[in-house]
């Protein structure tokens, strides 16, 4: 029972006694996960026309709740009562796994436990754009954490803000604490949030985002022999054919974004440009990007020519120190291997808010 039901009161109009409810709390946790699942715009920022499963499966177990909404974001929910034994910080452990599995599973996985969930389909809450934001959310972890509870303590409190303080900007960490009440037939319910302010200050004051160009990217190159070699790699993939209308290229926001290189038009991109602090031009093979094909074979020669391993963490290389025809050749041959599954020059490839595609 939480501080706020069990001093909760009720009269009927005109009666002059006050009495407590005849249930002050849930018979069980099914019964919030429930009633969140049926409704998930009780969720801290999730937005109407949001789509809903329970017992999402993973790797890690099933997810209590499961939230798509029409943009391509993607909430994880853990419900848990006060009353319940389990430790606070295994539930904060349990959240953080199932988003972790969410991850490494990719899309494909995701599309599939969903749709074995009885979950609407998927194709008509998203369109083409949100589809490929979707995939890139879970592709980079983007994915939003709520404990869902009866009642919130100081040391759930104290977690949130932490998870907030260590998580990205575009990842929101949030308490919801739902008290129950009912009382002949009316059933009331009492919402509070914590975290939802902390999860929206972190990126307060920072420079907005904005989506690379072209003009933009090389003009912000330090040297001239960099934007050569940028140059270059474009006029490289623009001799490679591609299906009419295949978008080749994603621009990742400023300042730190990537510039994705799909040389056939496909979904997964061998490799992207991007530049560090001190403007020089880099390359990075995308061999950790996507859960579908991380660490593929298809990255051994492209990895090799970046003087790394396809098996171990990806580092950016600088552009100069490449040999670019070595480079090219793995390039080409890498991005016909990791789409080979099902290469269909379709709906955007890996997507970071407010990109813009050519």
């Amino acid at each position: 029972m939480s501080d706020i039901t069990s001093s909760l009161l009720i009269r009927a109009v005109g009666s002059t006694e006050w009495s407590p409810p005849e249930s002050a709390s849930y018979a069980n946790e099914s019964e919030l996960q429930s009633l969140l699942a049926n409704d998930p715009t009780h969720l801290p920022g999730v937005s109407p026309g949001a789509r809903a499963v329970q017992e999402l499966p993973t790797a890690a177990g099933p997810i209590d709740i499961c939230v798509v909404e029409p943009d391509g974001s993607v909430t994880v929910v853990e419900c848990k009562l006060a009353r319940n034994s389990e430790k606070l910080r295994m539930v904060i452990g349990q959240v953080i796994d199932y988003a972790s599995s969410l991850r490494s599973g990719g899309i494909d996985a995701f599309r599939k436990a969903w749709s074995g969930r009885g979950g609407a389909s998927l194709d008509g809450v998203l369109n083409e754009e949100s589809a490929g934001a979707l995939e890139d959310n879970l592709a980079h972890a983007r994915i939003h954490l709520c404990l869902a509870v009866d009642q919130i303590d100081d040391d759930l409190r104290r977690l949130i803000e932490y998870l907030n303080l260590v998580s990205t900007d575009e990842v929101r960490v949030t308490a919801l604490e739902l008290a129950y009440a009912r009382h002949g037939s009316v059933e009331i319910l009492v919402p509070s949030i914590y975290g939802a302010e902390i999860a929206a200050s972190k990126g307060a004051g920072r420079r907005r985002k904005e989506p690379w160009t072209w003009d933009a990217f090389l003009a912000e190159l330090a040297s001239e022999a960099d934007r050569a070699i940028a140059l270059d790699l474009r006029s490289r993939l623009e001799a490679v054919p591609a299906p009419v209308g295949a978008r080749r290229f994603w621009f990742g926001n400023r300042p730190g974004g990537g510039i994705f290189f799909r040389i056939h038009g496909y979904r997964h991109c061998a490799f992207q440009l991007w530049q560090n602090s001190a403007h020089e031009l880099l390359i990075y093979g995308n061999w950790t990007v996507w859960g579908a094909v991380e660490h593929h074979e298809g990255f051994r020669r492209l990895a090799e020519a970046l003087g790394q391993s396809h098996l171990a963490g990806a580092e950016s290389v600088p552009a100069r120190e490449v040999d670019l025809d070595k480079f090219w050749t793995a390039a080409v041959e890498c991005d016909r291997a990791i789409n080979s599954s099902g290469p269909e020059p379709r709906g955007p490839g890996p997507r970071i808010e407010g990109e813009t595609v050519v």
